[in-house]
């Protein structure tokens, strides 16, 4: 586990923080609250999370670049989470889980780091239409009804799941204003055909460890 410099923190997705004060305002956690975000790219969400609710969090991503000073962010990979089990209250991915290449390994990692009472948080997109798999940055997009399936079938019991598909449409938007069409195309590695089959939404889950019998 490599600690990682905090240099630039920059939030690209839709809905900006009012999905994560969503999920958290759900979740009750306490301050001081041991939190884990998985895929935490320049670390926006960690250092949200810390400064609005006083939460103890850490951020993970396997493409950080390397600092010689310290902080919550770690170079690691979501498969192999490098802390111990049952210590983290909470674990949450914001548009990373679809990027995951082993979603069902990611998910036994969560649950064994998590504690008995502790929670799963997941946002990301889905298909509303036809599921696919994109070479570009927007990789899985899988059903509702799939992303249910395996986040149940690993351990965790789903008790929220709430469309946004509205901020992932706003987002887009205004790129495709910014940009214009071709372009927004182009970097999203997919033709207007095939997104109108995919139909993307944008959700959140919030999960519980199923209790062991």
């Amino acid at each position: 586990m490599e600690a990682i410099k905090n240099t630039s923190c920059v939030i690209n997705r839709p809905g900006g923080f009012i999905i994560t004060d969503t999920a958290f305002s759900f979740c009750s956690f306490t301050k001081n609250a041991k939190i884990l975000d998985l895929g935490c790219g320049s670390g926006a969400t960690v250092e949200y999370l810390h400064h609005k609710y006083g939460f103890d969090v850490y951020g993970l991503d396997k493409k950080l670049e390397l600092s010689d000073i310290p902080n919550n962010l770690f170079k690691a990979a979501a498969e192999v989470i490098p802390f111990p089990e049952i210590s983290m209250d909470g674990v949450l991915m914001e548009c990373s889980f679809s990027m995951m290449t082993n979603q069902k390994t990611v998910l036994k990692e969560c649950n064994r780091v998590l504690k008995a009472d502790g929670r799963l948080i997941i946002s990301d997109m889905y298909a509303r239409g036809e599921a696919a798999q994109l070479k570009g940055c927007l990789g899985r997009v899988d059903s509702k009804e799939s992303i249910i399936n395996i986040i149940e079938s690993n351990g965790f019991t789903i008790e929220l799941f709430e469309d946004f598909s509205q901020h992932l449409q706003t987002m887009w938007g205004q790129m495709i204003f910014e940009k214009g069409a071709k372009t927004f195309y182009c970097d999203l590695g997919v033709d207007p055909e095939t997104m109108k089959r995919i139909k993307c939404g944008y959700y959140l889950i919030v999960a519980s460890k199923k209790v062991a019998l």
